[in-house]
């Protein structure tokens, strides 16, 4: 009997381990992230040691390296998916690929040092981008537009570029460093207005689709921080002075990141304020918000935000030509235009906002004069008094029309008894 169970036994553990060994090294391959892990490791600590002794074209042969790093990735990927079927180690290792593709390992920035050579690899990296993205898209036959081709590899142009323009041109850095980081954010802002989907040819499973739409949602988030990084570290690699106004573009896509409102007026005013910081730049920034809350006033039927669109719009034209505090006084021209749009506006949609905002530009502009004594604050509440009543007769005249049960008007119903 013994000799009988003896087998069974020795089965189920054969199946244990061999399910185990699925598990392990199929579904959750950690020798993937092993292997980018050492790869990375590996090339920082090449990269550093080729920088202390000053060996320029050590930086592009390393860098190709890397790219056959990242050919082998995409070989694998391509067995994996579309020769053994296997999606999940498959998909692991496009991940990596992604995390790849955008330069995690610092090199764009080596390369451009490079005055003999530097221009011509950066070209065969985009290109080379390019080429990578499209493979990728081939081996797991994604559908997608080509919006999510052009946005990624117009970012990885302003990877690439920035540093040439940091290391060589004569222009300030701290105005490249702006431009470069306001470009990035246009290319996000376009992604999360357009948001264009994905889907694969093979795959018309829902729970598929599921799992490809978080790959596909972590990608972009991926690129932008990575986007990020190379932003954020050029600060230090440049030794570039940057102001409050280098921070401002990244809360310039709040209004893209979330339906509310309040995030659109919050990220608006982060930007403008920080943006004081640079006034000869402050006008575009201030151009830029008021396109951002007309947009988002026409789309989003939020009325609110063509007033938030009339003041950016007023201060982009009233701060040209600013060099140094303190902000130039508005023109009169100016200030009238921008009381009579805040009005047209108040009064098309019902806007009590837009009135108190021309109501205090106005008066903050001309700046009428108080009154001196009693008798002049006794003028004034009496003025005040037969405004308010010439104010409540016609409010009510106007609404007349609108009730709580969507009856007629009290004389009309008084007629009909």
């Amino acid at each position: 009997m013994i000799s009988n169970e003896r087998p069974q036994t020795i089965t189920a553990r054969e199946g244990v381990i061999d399910s185990l060994f699925y598990r392990w090294f199929v579904e959750y391959n950690p020798l993937y992230f092993a292997s980018a892990l050492f790869f990375v490791i590996g090339v920082f600590l090449a990269s550093k040691g080729i920088s202390q002794i000053s060996w320029l074209d050590g930086q592009l042969l390393l860098t190709a390296v890397i790219e056959c790093y990242e050919i082998l990735l995409l070989a694998g990927s391509f067995i994996l998916y579309r020769i053994a079927g296997l999606r999940r180690p498959a998909v692991i290792l496009a991940i990596i690929n992604i995390c790849f593709l955008f330069d995690c390992t610092y090199q764009t920035e080596h390369i451009s040092a490079n005055p003999d050579y530097g221009v011509a690899a950066s070209i065969v990296w985009i290109a080379a981008f390019a080429a990578k993205l499209l493979t990728l898209a081939w081996i797991f036959q994604l559908q997608v537009s080509w919006v999510c081709y052009v946005i990624p590899v117009l970012a990885a142009v302003g990877i690439a570029v920035g540093p040439h323009l940091l290391y060589y041109s004569d222009i300030d850095q701290s105005l490249i460093h702006l431009v470069v980081t306001w470009y990035g954010v246009l290319l996000a802002m376009v992604f999360l207005w357009l948001r264009p989907t994905v889907a694969c040819e093979r795959s018309r499973n829902p729970d598929c689709q599921v799992v490809l739409n978080k790959v596909w949602s972590a990608t972009w988030i991926i690129w932008g921080g990575f986007y990020l990084f190379h932003i954020i570290s050029w600060i230090r690699f440049f030794d570039i002075s940057i102001n409050p106004a280098n921070l401002a573009p990244v809360f310039a896509v709040m209004p893209f990141l979330s339906e509310k409102e309040e995030a659109g007026w919050l990220g608006m005013a982060l930007v403008m304020v920080l943006s004081l910081g640079s006034p000869t730049y402050f006008p575009f920034a201030a151009l830029l918000c008021g396109m951002v809350f007309l947009l988002c006033g026409a789309t989003g039927r939020r009325p609110r935000m063509y007033v938030g669109a009339i003041v950016c719009l007023h201060l982009a034209l009233r701060t040209l030509g600013w060099i140094e505090y303190p902000m130039p006084e508005p023109d009169q021209c100016l200030v009238v235009l921008t009381v009579v749009a805040l009005v047209i506006v108040g009064w098309a949609y019902r806007l009590a906002s837009a009135f108190l905002v021309a109501t205090f530009g106005a008066i903050a502009f001309w700046q009428p004069p108080g009154p001196r004594n009693v008798m002049e604050w006794g003028a004034l509440f009496i003025v005040a008094g037969f405004a308010s009543l010439f104010a409540a007769v016609g409010a009510s005249w106007w609404f007349r029309f609108i009730s709580e049960d969507g009856d007629k008007p009290a004389a009309e119903s008084i007629e009909g008894r």
